[in-house]
């Protein structure tokens, strides 16, 4: 049986910073360093932080969990695109309170001009105008050919299950107009590999993330994009979720340096089940191989959603209309987590979920589900829960995985495990639309709610 290492001393006060304000575990000084998980195996050495605090890292030993999906590679060839990077639209401009300046991305989409709670639309190259909004709220966007993407429900809940994905419809305050147009998903068992099988596409996109990096030192990485292998084919709209590692660890091995290695205590590459588990079910991962992802400006998470939004308006990628780029959500672990809460910042991102690892949140554009580990002495639930009460605007959800340590999550009888099972749910409700799994988070009396295993709390927009 896999055990996790509890945190020592040192490890639990660095840790500690995960709870804080991210200034607090600047590099600098003798009481920073990364917010890491705690490492597999039994006795491991720790990795020392930059800030001098000790840190171990997220990983264990990596395992197929049941129902596990297939994954092929693609042998390491690069997708190329035009580096992601925006410029200003003409015209674009500064809205009202909380607003945003209109941007021109891959294609000439502009985002309108924002009013108080949304964004108003702005004419983008083509023609195609974004819808205009009411307050705390979006309206749908007009895509290719005049069609037209579905609003939202206040708190980002997704209306109704009837029509097309014709441009995708927007989350409260956040997300931009989607150019696929697909079928609507229909529902499916979040605790079973879903109908995907799932491909690879490795060391693709920009360089990015911090160094030195814990595990590649001054080398910087690239990416790992997890989808169903029929994107071309399948007739949906795909959702994009953007991965963060714990520290020192990565979607999967990444030889020679990133390995799991018991009698070595190595643990980098051990989240393959939960990631094959959402690629499985129709998402596509953007997954950084930056094993600090907390750490630069921009983040090397939105490095990757910046890249993976212009593949999707670039006609040479196989990405091409082929996502939903206005249903994108953020998950991670450990300082993944604390890179989440970072990045819930920009308004695409429209739903979060972390696990064992958390950061003051500055901004919220969407529901938030936060997971702790209820025998996890290295990020304490305490931390995870002042998280969650911070969140008033947004539905939100605090779960204790209560017999999980710091990592022991991704060991749970796979997909039909709490987190697991809870995360693949929570984004398809919120980015596919997915309402037959409401019924796991949102009512008087959720499934989560008297699952033996968890222990929950919810806020007000989650009881209704």
């Amino acid at each position: 049986m896999m055990h996790r290492l509890r945190g020592s001393s040192q490890t639990t006060s660095a840790i500690g910073c995960a709870f804080l304000l991210l200034a607090a575990c600047s590099s600098s000084g003798g009481g920073g360093g990364n917010t890491g998980g705690a490492q597999g195996g039994q006795g491991g050495a720790n990795v020392t932080g930059s800030g001098g605090a000790s840190v171990t890292g997220s990983g264990g030993a990596s395992v197929t969990g049941s129902g596990g999906a297939s994954v092929t590679g693609s042998g390491g060839a690069s997708v190329t695109g035009s580096g992601g990077t925006g410029v200003t639209g003409s015209g674009g401009t500064s809205g009202g309170a909380g607003g945003v300046a209109g941007t021109t991305g891959a294609g000439g989409q502009v985002a309108g001009a924002t009013g108080s709670g949304g964004q108003a639309g702005g004419k983008a190259t083509g023609g195609q105008v974004a819808g205009a909004t009411g307050s705390g709220g979006r309206a749908g966007a007009t895509a290719v050919g005049g069609q037209v993407a579905g609003a939202t429900g206040s708190g980002g809940q997704i209306i109704g299950t009837g029509g097309s994905q014709t441009g995708g419809a927007t989350g409260v305050d956040g997300g931009s107009a989607s150019n696929c147009v697909g079928k609507t998903w229909p529902t499916a068992d979040p605790t079973v590999a879903g109908p995907f099988t799932v491909a690879a596409d490795k060391n693709v996109g920009p360089l990015a993330g911090y160094t030195p990096d814990p595990i590649y030192g001054d080398t910087q990485q690239r990416f790992n994009v997890y989808r169903p292998s029929n994107l071309a084919t399948s007739g949906y709209c795909h959702p994009i979720l953007v991965w963060a590692n714990g520290h020192g660890d990565n979607p999967e091995q990444n030889p020679p340096l990133c390995v799991v290695n018991s009698s070595t205590n190595q643990w980098c590459g051990t989240y393959p089940v939960l990631i094959n588990q959402l690629a499985s079910q129709g998402f596509v991962v953007v997954a950084s191989l930056s094993t600090t992802t907390s750490r630069g400006n921009p983040l090397p998470t939105i490095v990757g959603l910046n890249w993976l939004l212009a593949q999707a308006e670039d006609s040479t990628s196989p990405y091409y209309h082929h996502l939903d780029t206005a249903h994108i959500g953020a998950l991670g672990h450990s300082e993944g987590g604390m890179s989440t809460c970072m990045a819930a910042a920009d308004p695409r991102i429209i739903a979060i979920g972390t696990v064992s690892g958390t950061s003051t949140i500055t901004s919220l554009h969407g529901p938030a589900l936060f997971i702790c580990g209820g025998k996890d002495t290295t990020v304490p639930c305490d931390g995870v829960m002042n998280a969650y009460n911070t969140v008033t605007d947004q539905p939100a959800m605090f779960m204790d995985n209560l017999s999980s340590d710091h990592g022991g999550w991704e060991y749970q009888n796979g997909a039909k495990g709490p987190d697991i099972f809870a995360l693949t749910a929570w984004f398809r409700v919120h980015l596919m639309g997915d309402t037959a799994n409401r019924k796991y988070f949102y009512g008087a009396s959720c499934t989560l709610c008297t699952d033996s295993r968890v222990t929950v709390q919810r806020n007000s927009l989650m009881t209704q």
